[in-house]
């Protein structure tokens, strides 16, 4: 009897396993699906009040996430300006944003929550919210925006940490681009900023030597709506262009690759250029030219296509950082083609120096190149190299078969009489 009531039991406790995995409609009403949403803030929006020390207050109107789309939670919010170190706490329904030596005097405030946090769901924030609030003054009506982009590839940088910086001192104001590269400063005060876009790659809101930056001094005047679209990301450069390949594309030109990018918008003047053979002779300079357009007058549609080019030689001017269908050429220059409009102009690394005569095949020749300025407008640029002139082109064969025509191929109809000579034929 007792082996039964401990089977009984145990078959028991299977049926009321069973029934607990039994799957059931979630409870709590339905999933919902749209953006998640800032409803209410402490301060309020545009309101003036005195100086705390107690956090600003971001409610939304479902729970939210602890963790964000990227990043920390101190990534997704920007308080500007930055008069001390930020604290982001997460609470059920929001976040409490502090810092340290809370929200002083006289001074407008900017919290800008970015679209980083999500619900429980998943359901993230469609666009940042921005809380503006003042301990003091007016707020101006005043805007600051402009757009940042990378200098090497013209593209629009997302996530760029800008700064204005006041001329007369005080804490920074701070934002970030969204995916456009678009970034603003509404009711930013009146007065004279350092604009400063960076690249924060590691996060610590300051613009260091290894990441890409640009700054750009504006002034602001109350009401003003100012637009500036100058802010190129670049990483910073201390030092002139240098040599780094030397090489023949044929006969009459020789390509050059730098360590730096060049401004394909600077003309390719002031560029002292000596290239001397084997047995001393030297080679004068016909024209200097941007990379691109060397390419162009060879394309087989150019006029002045040069004809004794190696089809299968490997090209020296290959930059495997710049695609080459998007290579520069700069509008300026009066002896470079100009590209088509649709073309952007992008930085190169590489230029082609067009000689009036060519080199002897197979012939060594030093070729001295100086007054360089690269993309940061450092002169002084410029080194050495080997050129060998190339291997002339093979003639056509003499004793090649000739094409025999089958008679059968001729159409009477397209012979023209006029076209033969009688003395071309024999007896």
């Amino acid at each position: 009897m007792q082996g039964s009531g401990r089977r009984w039991v145990a078959v028991g406790l299977l049926g009321l396993v069973a029934a607990c995995a039994r799957p059931q409609t979630p409870t709590g009403g339905e999933v919902p699906e749209t953006p998640l949403r800032v409803v209410e803030t402490r301060p309020q929006a545009m309101e003036i009040v005195a100086p705390f020390d107690r956090s600003v207050e971001i409610r939304f109107e479902r729970r939210v996430s602890e963790r964000p789309t990227e990043g920390s939670l101190r990534d997704g919010i920007v308080v500007s300006p930055r008069t001390g170190e930020v604290e982001v706490r997460h609470r059920r329904t929001g976040l409490d944003v502090s810092m340290e030596g809370g929200f002083r005097d006289e001074t407008v405030y900017r919290v800008t929550v970015l679209p980083r946090f999500q619900d429980r769901f998943q359901n993230r924030m469609a666009e940042p919210y921005e809380l503006f609030f003042s301990t003091g003054p007016e707020l101006e009506p005043n805007v600051l925006a402009g757009v940042v982009f990378d200098r090497l590839t013209l593209d629009e940088v997302r996530d760029a940490r800008i700064d204005a910086v006041p001329e007369v001192g005080g804490a920074p104001h701070s934002t970030v681009s969204d995916s456009t590269g678009f970034f603003s400063f509404p009711h930013l005060p009146s007065g004279g900023y350092v604009l400063v876009a960076y690249e924060d790659r590691n996060r610590n809101r300051e613009p260091d030597f290894e990441e890409p930056q640009d700054s750009l001094d504006v002034q602001l005047a109350r009401g003003d709506t100012l637009v500036v679209t100058e802010l190129a990301l670049l990483m910073p450069d201390t030092t002139a262009a240098e040599v780094e390949a030397v090489a023949a594309l044929d006969s009459l030109s020789i390509g050059v690759t730098f360590d730096d990018y060049l401004d394909p918008e600077r003309p390719l003047e002031g560029i002292a250029v000596e290239i001397t053979g084997e047995e001393g002779e030297s080679i004068e300079v016909d024209e200097i030219v941007h990379a691109r357009t060397w390419e162009t007058r060879r394309e087989p549609d150019a006029p002045d296509a040069a004809p004794d080019a190696a089809p299968d030689a490997v090209d020296p001017l290959a930059d495997p950082e710049v695609e080459p269908d998007v290579d520069p050429d700069p509008a300026d220059d009066p002896v470079d083609d100009p590209a088509p409009a649709d073309d952007p102009l992008l930085p190169d690394r590489r230029i082609v120096i067009v000689l009036t005569e060519p080199m002897r095949p197979e012939v060594s020749y030093a070729v001295e190149i100086d007054g360089i300025v690269n993309l940061h407008g450092l002169t002084g640029g410029g080194g050495s190299g080997i050129a060998v002139g190339p291997e002339p082109p093979e003639p056509d064969d003499p004793d090649a078969d000739p094409v025999d025509l089958d008679p059968d191929d001729v159409d009477a109809d397209d012979l023209d009489p006029d076209d033969f000579d009688p003395d071309d034929f024999g007896p």
